[in-house]
């Protein structure tokens, strides 16, 4: 271990306010941001020699861990963990969630969105096959998901209230 108690709290202390915000703004959820945070200070601690830039590293590791995290999801529980629905427990519940969600798509977001969405989502397609399909890039097929999802949850966040 290469940094003393001190040395290890100060580091911890100096970062994990915005490691714990990146990790949050990744997943969506705070127990497993809290999750990501403590493996990236736990192979901190671990290390066997000092790390250049300790803060840089964490923030950079922490988002390393979270896209990890999220790559190995599978789409339904992307899907949950982005927009704020409960689990379904009834059919009529169930299928009134669909609607309300396909109503959303269909009405709030471009109609870029809606097919990057339909590619990704409905049709279990990945970033690269979505892009490939719509002859467009990877990077604009992830632009695409963020915006969507982001008018998505402002919408059902609002009809919470």
């Amino acid at each position: 271990m290469p940094y003393s108690e001190t040395e290890f709290e100060h580091i911890y202390q100096g970062c994990v306010e915005r490691c714990m915000r990146i990790a949050i703004g990744l997943l969506g959820d705070e127990d497993e941001a809290r999750d990501a945070v403590q493996d990236v200070f736990l192979r901190i601690w671990e290390a066997d020699a000092a790390i250049c830039n300790p803060a840089a590293y964490a923030v950079r590791s922490v988002r390393h861990a979270c896209l990890d995290r999220l790559q190995r999801m599978d789409t339904m529980e992307k899907i949950r963990r982005r927009l704020p629905i409960e689990p379904m427990t009834e059919e009529d519940d169930r299928e009134r969630r669909y609607e309300a969600v396909s109503w959303a798509v269909d009405r709030l977001l471009t109609r870029r969105e809606q097919q990057v969405i339909e590619k990704v989502y409905r049709e279990g397609m990945s970033y690269k096959q979505a892009a490939e399909s719509l002859s467009v890039s990877v990077a604009l097929v992830n632009k695409c998901l963020v915006s969507a999802m982001k008018t998505l949850r402002k919408h059902f966040k609002k009809k919470e209230l």
